[in-house]
């Protein structure tokens, strides 16, 4: 059994001490097997932020999977921005921006999302390109017979959930609907919106379904409908169990579950 914490928009930088330490409790009562973060390290993507994020990285127990957000793209740094929009998040987090781990029976792939620019006045939207689909469509058919989940993880939702509070432009996002069914992915988990959801939408003439779960901001307090939170999934060889947790009188609480055969 796979024990998965699903954390996004931590923020670093508009945080609180009582929910930094509320969210640091409970993951040592979940005591999770595998800690995937789907982008927004930081706010403003400066060195000290960066660095905090990194700090509470080396914190975890367990391994860590993480992507980039919009937000880990320095905004003010133009000629950074442009030239080397993920020099930090690679000093600091990860030099692999797309990483992908083989995790007991499960094949997990990250995608980003994030851009330095794009062709709309929001450069805080995302994209998904060609090569990007590509890729996916590649390993998950090199994914070996013992993988039995696949999930992808992406900062940008493509899929938009019922009252989400903002509305996503995902360039290329309609076409990789497509590519995450053919590739047959189980998972997608995802944030940016800060409003965690749970959704299955079945595909026209498909029989697979992917389940796209989208996770609250864990730390900020730019909070937006919904309280801070996070998911947590368990896999299990014929189920799929998803509980959305949330901050509820200074402590992080289970307020939804979901469960998939």
């Amino acid at each position: 059994m796979t024990r998965i914490l699903h954390l996004s928009d931590l923020h670093f930088g508009t945080e609180t001490p009582d929910t930094f330490s509320a969210l640091e409790r409970k993951i040592n009562l979940l005591e999770p097997s595998l800690i995937i973060i789907s982008g927004d390290f930081t706010q403003t993507a400066s060195h000290n932020e960066f660095a905090t994020a990194r700090d509470f990285i080396a914190t975890l127990s367990v391994p860590c999977f993480c992507v980039p957000g919009n937000h880990d793209i320095p905004g003010y740094n133009l000629f950074e921005r442009f030239l080397a929009p993920y020099k930090r998040y690679k000093h600091y987090i990860n030099e692999d921006i797309e990483p992908q781990l083989t995790f007991d029976h499960t094949d997990i792939i990250g995608l980003n999302t994030a851009r330095r620019a794009l062709p709309h006045w929001n450069w805080a939207n995302g994209a998904i390109s060609m090569s990007q689909r590509t890729r996916l469509m590649q390993q998950s058919k090199t994914a070996g017979a013992v993988v039995n989940r696949r999930i992808c993880v992406m900062h940008h939702p493509i899929y938009r959930a019922e009252h989400t509070p903002l509305n996503v432009k995902v360039f290329g996002g309609h076409k990789a609907l497509d590519t995450l069914n053919d590739a047959k992915i189980d998972l997608v988990l995802t944030g940016h919106v800060h409003h965690a959801a749970v959704d299955a939408p079945q595909r026209p003439n498909s029989t697979h379904r992917t389940i796209f779960v989208s996770a609250s901001t864990a730390l900020s307090s730019r909070t937006r409908t919904q309280e801070n939170g996070f998911n947590f999934i368990t896999l299990s060889e014929n189920k799929i169990h998803i509980a959305i947790y949330k901050l509820r009188q200074g402590e992080f609480r289970e307020t939804e579950t979901h469960s998939f055969d």
